[in-house]
């Protein structure tokens, strides 16, 4: 009753591992009747993760889980891999990987996870923000002086490491909030050309839609430049295959109801609203 015109027009609830891994151990009924909820209102699941711990902890604790309760997760997304594993300390421990190591560890993560969920789509999200995009002079990153790489180039050693093993991946998902964007030297064109690899290679190009600016700061500027994305995506020629609308940060500090201004799902109302306006 809180949110009708959201439920009725979205289509998946993506969670973190982390909540679903605690409802399977904990709290397995309350996991139950989330899926049930999930099911009776017709809609996708889709988990965030990690790889770390290879793709039975996966199985394990977050796909049977949900499997056993009666739904099915249509997607998975990695959580920044080689973000973790090659340019930070993991707040759980090292994960002392090589880049090569990194790549055959998840080549072998998405070979092993699809042979026990054959129709599961598994993705990739990275902080694109964070690496160039193939020419570091035209597609830098967000702060030069800070650059981890060629985001490209990960992307084909994936894509060909999975396919020595007969799998593939099948979404790309770049981290890369507003304010990130419009702060990248021709941000939004780099954009295009993630997009157009994924196009090339097969892949579904997911899109982020969030602002950290907003989120540090008010329920009203996270609102209002979520929005400004969303037209900014539109008026720059980007088609994703699907947009996810998604806040780690403090703000928006309220989820309901839908018609109240600037709570998380008054923005998924506006959001869903002008993108069908304009579609």
């Amino acid at each position: 009753e809180h949110w009708p015109y959201v439920s009725n027009n979205m289509s998946h609830f993506k969670f973190y591992s982390t909540a679903v891994a605690w409802m399977a151990k904990k709290q397995p009924d309350l996991l139950r009747r989330v899926v049930e909820s999930i099911n009776a209102m017709q809609k996708g699941i889709a988990v965030e993760v990690g790889i770390r711990h290879g793709h039975a902890m996966t199985e394990k604790y977050i796909l049977d889980p949900i499997t056993k309760a009666g739904g099915r997760v249509d997607f998975i997304v990695t959580d920044n891999v080689f973000i973790k594993s090659q340019f930070r300390k993991d707040k759980m421990g090292d994960y002392d990987w090589t880049y090569e190591q990194a790549v055959e560890k998840y080549a072998e993560y998405v070979a092993g996870i699809k042979k026990k969920y054959p129709q599961l789509k598994v993705g990739m999200i990275e902080a694109g923000f964070r690496f160039h995009w193939e020419n570091k002079t035209r597609f830098p990153a967000e702060n030069p002086r800070k650059d981890h790489g060629d985001l490209k180039r990960i992307l084909r050693d994936v894509i060909k490491a999975c396919k020595a093993k007969g799998t593939r991946i099948d979404i790309f998902q770049p981290e890369y909030s507003y304010q990130r964007i419009e702060k990248t030297e021709n941000g939004w064109e780099k954009l295009k050309a993630m997009e157009k690899f994924c196009r090339e290679e097969g892949l579904e190009f997911y899109f982020l839609f969030n602002d950290h600016t907003g989120g540090h700061h008010s329920d009203k500027l996270f609102h209002e430049n979520v929005m400004r994305c969303l037209r900014s995506t539109k008026s720059h020629g980007l088609t994703p295959a699907l947009g996810v609308i998604q806040s780690w940060y403090e703000h928006p500090l309220t989820d309901l109801p839908e018609d109240r201004p600037y709570t998380f799902m008054h923005l998924a109302k506006e959001f869903i609203r002008l993108n069908e306006k304009n579609e």
